[in-house]
């Protein structure tokens, strides 16, 4: 009896199995059927049910993390991709995963089956290490999907080719968001404002994009001197992201060293005794607060020129915190600032007066041969750490070499000379942390800078030779190759 009672539990599952895996293929093909709509919901529920049919289904496996790929969930991706193994798709996604995840480096050494598919994931794996060229190159040759589109147009943008990157674009509503923003961005406000406006209603349901949307089309308003819609457009997107936290998220190095700046000014100010006699002084210095006018002033005009000179190019006064466009105006407003601050020493007499012991002995332009070197690789080895720690650097371009060249006088020879006769041995730290609050930039690499170039000026006795050092180490960097300066 249990002989043929076990015959008939094998014969069961003989016509079960294929009944099992019969229901499973039905629930896998509604479940792409509803992935391709783009009811993710829907199709992470039939592709479970798919699994409780046959809890070893593959092609089920494989949708189900592709979907929660889509939607972040990315512990839940790899319990499905373990289950998965070594199997070709499974390592495509794989590769989503790990791109998704930061880690670009290693999607390159996975084996991953030959494709177009593979393919896509190694150039953008190229794209988030800032390999560009390879980038696309590889990316030239794919299939004309909107993924493949979308990488090539964010490709010609981070070579500074935006015009080129539109032609790729299809008419998917990120793609067309890409328009909008490229648009923007190449200097046609007046073209990009209808696509952005006209997408809005359609990105409700997605709060990301259009996040993106309002952002873009604030600062296209508000470069144009739009302030109404500019502000109705800020007003719309304060209601899907924190505004202030997302300002703090930027500006907090700045805010940090302002703060430690105002806390030893008053510091400072708490030591000074009381005169109790009047001395007059033969030709004074000026105090600290002509310092922080003529600061404050040629800041301002600085910015002014900036501005106009981001209407004139690109048709937005904000280009100098626009992105790509800042990447163009910023070098100018360097050299702006640092000629009216070289300016502001030649046209101020008490300032003028002090320019040739400012600038130190004219044997001093030797140091300059030293100090170049020193700055390159100063931000070579800054370019290590910036980039897990979010920071910022300074734009490799000549011109605003040229410009801190000029500041040199200024942050390095009068900031200390007035300083210390006020503050006494607290003018090295106050002249270093004002050079990072007062000169726009990443605020951390300033303030190093800031006070490697203090030790280098008592050194060279001047500040001739540390302005020599910006123009040296300027044309040095002019020297090395775009795909080089990536890793400054």
């Amino acid at each position: 009896m249990r002989l043929i009672g076990g015959l008939l539990v094998l014969l069961g599952l003989h016509f079960l199995s294929p009944a099992l895996a019969q229901g499973a293929e039905e629930y896998f093909a509604r479940c792409q059927r509803l992935y391709q709509r783009g009811a993710l919901d829907s199709a992470q529920a039939t592709c479970e049910l798919a699994l409780t049919s046959d809890p070893e289904h593959r092609p089920s496996l494989l949708l189900l993390a592709r979907i929660h790929l889509e939607r972040g969930d990315l512990a839940q991706v790899e319990g499905y991709l373990e289950r998965l193994g070594d199997e070709p798709e499974a390592q495509l996604l794989r590769a989503r995963l790990l791109l998704q995840k930061g880690q670009a480096a290693e999607v390159l050494r996975l084996s991953l089956p030959p494709g177009p598919e593979a393919n896509l994931l190694q150039a953008m794996a190229l794209e988030a290490l800032r390999q560009y060229e390879e980038a696309l190159r590889l990316a030239q040759g794919l299939p004309s999907t909107p993924e493949a589109r979308l990488l090539l147009s964010r490709l010609h943008l981070a070579l500074g080719r935006p015009q080129e990157g539109l032609t790729f674009l299809g008419s998917t509503l990120v793609e067309r968001l890409e328009r909008g923003r490229l648009l923007f961005l190449s200097g046609k406000p007046q073209e990009a404002i209808p696509i952005l406006e006209g997408l809005l209603p359609e990105l409700s349901t997605q709060p990301g994009l259009q996040g993106q949307a309002l952002s873009l089309l604030a600062l296209a308003y508000l470069g144009q001197g739009q302030l109404a819609q500019g502000q109705a457009a800020l007003k719309q997107l304060s209601a899907l992201e924190n505004l202030p936290a997302r300002f703090l998220a930027q500006a907090w190095p700045w805010l940090l060293v302002f703060l430690a700046f105002l806390l030893l000014v008053l510091l400072g100010e708490s030591r000074i005794e009381p005169l109790r006699t009047l001395e007059v002084v033969e030709d004074p210095l000026p105090g600290p607060g002509s310092l922080y006018l003529t600061l404050l002033g040629t800041l301002l005009l600085a910015l002014l020129l900036a501005a106009f000179l981001g209407k004139t190019l690109f048709a937005n006064a904000l280009a100098l915190i626009t992105p790509y466009q800042k990447e163009l105006i910023l070098p100018s407003f360097y050299l702006f600032y640092g000629l009216l601050l070289f300016a502001s020493l030649l046209l101020q007499r008490p300032f003028r007066k002090r320019l040739p012991a400012l600038l130190g002995p004219w044997s001093s332009w030797i140091e300059g041969f030293w100090v170049g070197p020193a700055l390159v690789l100063l931000l070579f080895l800054y370019g290590w750490i910036r980039e897990p720690l979010g920071l910022g650097t300074l734009p490799l371009n000549l011109l605003a070499f040229l410009g801190l060249a000029l500041m040199e006088p200024f942050f390095r020879g009068l900031v200390p000379m007035v300083l210390k006769e006020r503050y006494r041995d607290l003018s090295p730290y106050l002249t270093a942390l004002l050079f990072a609050v007062a000169v726009p930039g990443p605020t951390f690499l300033l303030l190093l800078l800031g006070a490697g170039l203090l030790w280098a000026k008592e050194r060279a006795e001047g500040t001739l030779g540390l302005a020599l050092g910006w123009v040296v180490a300027g044309v040095i960097l002019a020297l090395f190759p775009a795909a080089w300066l990536r890793s400054f």
